[in-house]
């Protein structure tokens, strides 16, 4: 039985989820672009559905992974005005990363219910979708990585020689390390209640979504992560909608 393969490249590493015949989703691997060839393509594919963000670099290895293991047909996603129920608030549809894209399609094909979708990895972006299956706009900002590297690049007097890797939310740092690892979540801590806020206040909506992803997620302290739901596939499970429809944008 010939499977469709899914392939959700970011910009560090590559999810992916294989399709059967009757359009459902088993998950497969979540790699390191470096990891690729570590995972060969041993099974029959009907054809492979991309959804792309990351650099040429990265697009490079997944390409030379992918003609490596498998000579099926490949068909890049890439954002639209309107499709599956969702439109796009951009004037320019491509404009928008395929992943944010996709998250929201997946989202409300899953349930149409006004929804956050806040992603958390190399960038933070904040997309809301109304019940309606418009996207009203969205956020983008450093992720937590970026914001600790950005300070130690430009501040040569702020230093993080910390054993710690990750800042903790919601306490204070008695050391220069901990007090740019601490400042640092707790930024990506104050976004996401900001996003709530937004929701709640300018939105008015009191029954609606708060989807998470992202590798910076863990650090939420827990009353954020019990309010939301952690949705690690959003972006294939966007991809899915295509790959069932056969629909190709590229």
């Amino acid at each position: 039985m010939a499977h469709k393969l899914l392939i959700d490249a970011g910009n560090t590493r590559v999810k992916t989820a294989l399709m059967d015949t009757e359009g459902h989703l088993e998950p497969w691997f979540n790699a390191d672009y470096e990891e690729l060839n570590h995972h060969p393509i041993a099974m029959e594919l009907d054809s492979v559905w991309v959804a792309v963000v990351s650099g040429q670099q990265q697009n490079d290895k997944l390409a030379a992974w992918l003609s490596a293991h498998q000579q099926s047909k490949v068909f890049r996603v890439q954002s639209e005005k309107a499709a599956f129920g969702v439109t796009n608030a951009y004037e320019k549809p491509t404009n928008l990363g395929v992943d944010r894209w996709l998250a929201m399609v997946g989202a409300y094909d899953e349930q149409p219910k006004a929804a956050v979708i806040i992603d958390a990895g190399t960038a933070i972006t904040v997309d809301w979708i109304d019940e309606q299956g418009s996207h009203l706009g969205g956020w983008i900002a450093p992720g937590v990585e970026l914001m600790k590297n950005s300070v130690t690049q430009r501040a040569p007097n702020v230093f993080n020689d910390s054993h710690e890797q990750w800042g903790k939310a919601q306490q204070l740092g008695q050391s220069t390390p901990d007090c740019l690892l601490n400042g640092c979540v707790n930024t990506f801590v104050g976004l996401v209640r900001q996003a709530m806020a937004v929701s709640e206040t300018e939105l008015d909506w009191f029954d609606y979504r708060i989807l998470l992803s992202g590798g910076s997620i863990p650090l939420l302290p827990v009353d954020i992560k019990r309010r939301g739901e952690i949705r690690t596939e959003l972006v294939l499970q966007g991809l899915a909608c295509y790959a069932r429809q056969e629909k190709s944008t590229a």
